[in-house]
């Protein structure tokens, strides 16, 4: 059994929201594209096919492709530690092989059992564990202190190797 207090930081939330949009295709192919104006746009004025401000016409569609997604899920990420109740107070989160997951915030327990999580992803900053596929527990990896390799092997046992996404 390891117990942690999670504090979420807008940068965490970040991180982890980044991980949701650009694991999806969606997010895939909105770089694509981006990517794909940019060159399409550099390619026509080094051949002579357009001048300087439609190429920079391209060259700032491109970025606005590009940029959109990172800036708006950090104003969303920001916006969400401000203002969801449940990201203003410390949560207290119990690890446990025989319980789960239990969370203790505010009075109110919720205990989430091992067959119930659906899979648990790794980014740069963050463990989520995914209770379905749109709502996740996210916990900071600076959150675990000592004890983050103890509770991600525990996580790792009990999800097994398919229920696992690094990054």
């Amino acid at each position: 059994m390891e117990k942690i207090t999670v504090k979420m930081t807008k940068e965490s939330l970040y991180d982890f929201f980044l991980y949701h949009a650009y694991s999806k295709l969606s997010g895939f192919l909105v770089n694509v594209l981006g990517l794909s104006v940019f060159f399409i746009g550099a390619f026509s004025y080094g051949t002579g096919k357009i001048g300087g401000a439609v190429c920079g016409l391209y060259v700032v569609f491109s970025l606005i492709l590009l940029c959109y997604t990172p800036v708006s899920l950090k104003l969303r990420a920001a916006n969400a530690v401000k203002r969801v109740p449940y990201y203003q107070e410390p949560i207290d989160m119990t690890f446990s092989d025989t319980d789960g997951i239990v969370r203790s915030q505010g009075g109110k327990q919720t205990v989430t059992s091992w067959d119930k999580v659906v899979k648990a992803a790794v980014t740069p900053k963050t463990i989520a564990v995914y209770i379905s596929e749109e709502e996740a527990i996210v916990i900071p990896k600076t959150d675990f202190g000592d004890s983050f390799n103890a509770i991600f092997m525990m996580i790792a046992r009990q999800l097994g190797r398919q229920k696992m996404r690094l990054i």
